[in-house]
C-alpha cells in the first residue's frame, strides 16, 4: 500500500506533533477536532512548531511553507479519514470514547484504511472489536514530542495482519523512526517498565525518603538519565502518568497501586509542565 494521506483525529500535543510530523516527512495530512476552538488550538501548535524548526534551521522556510500547506483542519472526523489510507487516533485516553470514534470511522472509510491508536496503555485488541476491521487495528505509540524522540511502539493487536504490521513499521520509518514491535499488553514496553520506575520515585517522595530533587539526581547522576523520573511525570503530565498507572493496575493488579501522592496532585489540578505546577512548580 502506496501512503499518500494520514488523517489525525485529536490536535492536542500529541495529536498536534504528530500532524506536524507527518507533514514536515511528505504526506498530505487532515487534523481532526471536536470544536472550532480545539482546531484552532492545535493549528497553532502545529504553526509554532514549523515556526521553531525554521528558526532553528531544521526547515527552509519553502520546506516550512510546503510543510503547512499540506496541513488541512476540520471538525469532521469521517471526513478527515475517508479519503486517507491510515488514521492515526490521538484523542483522550478513554476506552469508551476511541471505540465510538472507531466504530463510526468503520463504517466510512474503505475497508483498506488502517486504523492505528497512539493509545499509551489500553488495549488495542479491545479496540479492534469496535470495528469490522480487526486485521486493520494496531498500536502505533508515539513519545511526547514525537518530532522529536526516535522511538515508535507498534503494537500488534491478536487479529492484526502481518500486512498491516509491515505498512505501518515502514511508514513509522518513513518518518525517521525506530521502531520496536510488542503484543498487545498494558502498558506496552516503555510505559510497563517507566511507569514502574516513576510511580516508585513517588512512593519514595511521599514516604519521606528523600527530596524530588534528590530522587532526581540520584537518576542523572547514577543512571545517566537525562531528566529525573520526578521532573519527567511533570513533564509527561501527572494526569497521563496517572492514567497509564491505573490502566496497569487494573489489568495486573497488586504491585501496580498509583500511589497517594499522585492522586492528590491530580485532584488538585498540578499535572506538571503544562499548567506549571507538579512535582515542581514552572
Amino acid at each position: 500500500m502506496k501512503i499518500k494521506k494520514v488523517a489525525v483525529v485529536g490536535a492536542g500535543v500529541m495529536g498536534s506533533g504528530i500532524a506536524y510530523l507527518c507533514a514536515w516527512k511528505g504526506y498530505e495530512v487532515s487534523v481532526n477536532e471536536i470544536s472550532e476552538e480545539l482546531l484552532e488550538r492545535g493549528l497553532g501548535r502545529i504553526k509554532e512548531l514549523i515556526a521553531t524548526g525554521l528558526k532553528q534551521g531544521k526547515l527552509t522556510s519553502e520546506e516550512a511553507k510546503e510543510t503547512m500547506m499540506r496541513i488541512k483542519g476540520t471538525t469532521d472526523a469521517c471526513g478527515a479519514a475517508r479519503d486517507a489510507e491510515i488514521v492515526i487516533e490521538a484523542i483522550s485516553e478513554d476506552m469508551t470514547a476511541k471505540k465510538e470514534l472507531f466504530k463510526q470511522l468503520g463504517m466510512v472509510c474503505p475497508s483498506c484504511v488502517i486504523f492505528a491508536s497512539n493509545t499509551s496503555a489500553l488495549s488495542i485488541n479491545e479496540l479492534s472489536t469496535a470495528t469490522k476491521r480487526p486485521d486493520k487495528v494496531i498500536g502505533l505509540h508515539f513519545f511526547n514530542p514525537a518530532y522529536a524522540l526516535k522511538l515508535v511502539e507498534v503494537i500488534m493487536g491478536e487479529q492484526t495482519s502481518k500486512e498491516t504490521q509491515e505498512v505501518i513499521k515502514n511508514f513509522a520509518v518513513s518518518l525517521g523512526k525506530e521502531v520496536v514491535v510488542a503484543k498487545d499488553t498494558p502498558g506496552f514496553i516503555v510505559n510497563r517498565i517507566l511507569s514502574a520506575a516513576l510511580t516508585e520515585s513517588i512512593f519514595l517522595l511521599q514516604g519521606g525518603v528523600a527530596s524530588a530533587e534528590d530522587i532526581d539526581r540520584a537518576m542523572t547522576s547514577c543512571l545517566n538519565w537525562p531528566m529525573g523520573p520526578l521532573k519527567l511525570a511533570d513533564f509527561v503530565g501527572l494526569d497521563v502518568v496517572l492514567d497509564v498507572n491505573k490502566t496497569i493496575y487494573k489489568t495486573l493488579g497488586k504491585g501496580y497501586e498509583p500511589p497517594s501522592m499522585l492522586e492528590e496532585k491530580v485532584k488538585a489540578g498540578c499535572l506538571g509542565v503544562k499548567n506549571k505546577k507538579g512535582f515542581y512548580d514552572y
